[in-house]
């Protein structure tokens, strides 16, 4: 459940116009991408991307995700998600407001819990439930540092500042839009987990129906 709520919220991190920063010191180069990536996030409204989620296994080979992440924003700390999965196929995630939802169809279950039931246990909700987070608030819970470029995106590496899951969040910015598109978690108890979005749909129409849960009336209800 947390690798996949981690996903989640990929879609929904902090995006802005494109914004010369070439020629500021690192530190102004992280303050000038953060800013920009607030201010251009205010103007979100919906998000749509096809996902990818990859985590290599100890023994070899690497377990994977796929499917299509749908986001609303509505105000602050009431956002609508929904993931489809294509794999493995018949599992889909809903968010609605502290609600999350987990539906797998194979086994009949749906399990409902928090974000914040969530973060109580420790996942790192209050970094990706908003990308509307004011810049004081954020740098007050991550160490952040702007590590360059890597093959035209802007790379920052994120660490907490206090006990956490994560031991440091790794996001790649797109620099045409300033919207992170790849993003990497090191888990503290070790492990590694890399989202990529593609094919973002942005601003597009996409009704609060979608947000519902749906699933058969004898699915096993399960609260958390």
């Amino acid at each position: 459940m947390k690798r996949s709520s981690l996903l989640v919220f990929a879609a929904a991190l902090f995006i802005s116009a494109s914004f010369e920063i070439s020629q500021a010191s690192p530190n102004e180069q992280l303050d000038q991408i953060l800013n920009k990536m607030q201010e251009s996030a205010a103007k979100i409204k919906t998000i749509s991307a096809d996902m990818e989620q990859v985590k290599p296994l100890d023994i070899g080979g690497s377990e994977k995700y796929r499917g299509r992440i749908f986001f609303k924003h509505v105000a602050k700390n009431n956002d609508k998600v929904m993931i489809v999965y294509s794999l493995p196929e018949g599992q889909t995630i809903w968010i609605e407001g502290d609600e999350i939802t987990l539906y797998q169809k194979t086994i009949k279950q749906a399990i409902i819990t928090s974000r914040r039931s969530a973060a109580s246990k420790g996942d790192e909700f209050s970094f990706i439930a908003t990308p509307y987070t004011s810049i004081p608030e954020l740098k007050s819970k991550y160490e952040i540092v702007y590590a360059g470029d890597e093959q035209g995106l802007a790379k920052l590496e994120l660490t907490p500042r206090n006990k956490s899951s994560v031991k440091q969040l790794t996001l790649w910015v797109d620099k045409t839009q300033w919207l992170p598109t790849k993003y990497t978690v090191i888990e503290s108890k070790g492990g590694t987990t890399t989202f990529t979005l593609t094919n973002l749909a942005i601003n597009k129409v996409i009704t609060d129906g979608t947000f519902k849960a749906k699933y058969p009336k004898d699915t096993s209800v399960i609260h958390k």
